[in-house]
């Protein structure tokens, strides 16, 4: 009996050891009432067009609904030649908050770097 309540627990305090909370616990910044929303699913964007306004920071809120791989990279233009924001993709399924800094009026190009055919258009206005 004693053995059978022994095989029984350590798993138990295993688990519960490896379900407690980590040494560096991170925390989501909070998501603002004018934050961009966008999912990656299928390997594809459930947008191809965003708007967001001149020249003040805002948020996006990317949930990447799959185990592969993805980001949301805003360039100049179609040519992503040059980057204007952009973090290192993850796998799913996850939510990540993106703080983008302010950009000026105009029309970019965003894409996912894994996938660049997943992508569409900023306008900044």
């Amino acid at each position: 009996m004693t053995r059978l309540i022994a095989s029984l627990i350590l798993p138990l305090a295993v688990l519960a050891a490896c379900a407690g909370g980590s040494a560096n616990p991170t925390t989501q910044p909070s998501v603002g009432p004018d934050a961009l929303s966008i999912e990656a699913n299928g390997l594809a964007f459930s947008t191809t067009s965003l708007t967001a306004p001149a020249d003040k920071p805002f948020q996006i809120v990317f949930d990447n609904q799959e185990a592969a791989l993805h980001n949301v990279a805003i360039y100049r233009d179609a040519t992503a030649a040059e980057k204007v924001f952009g973090e290192d993709p993850f796998s799913g399924p996850a939510v990540v908050v993106y703080e983008v800094p302010a950009l000026g009026s105009g029309t970019y190009f965003f894409r996912c770097d894994v996938h660049p055919n997943m992508s569409g258009s900023l306008t900044v206005g």
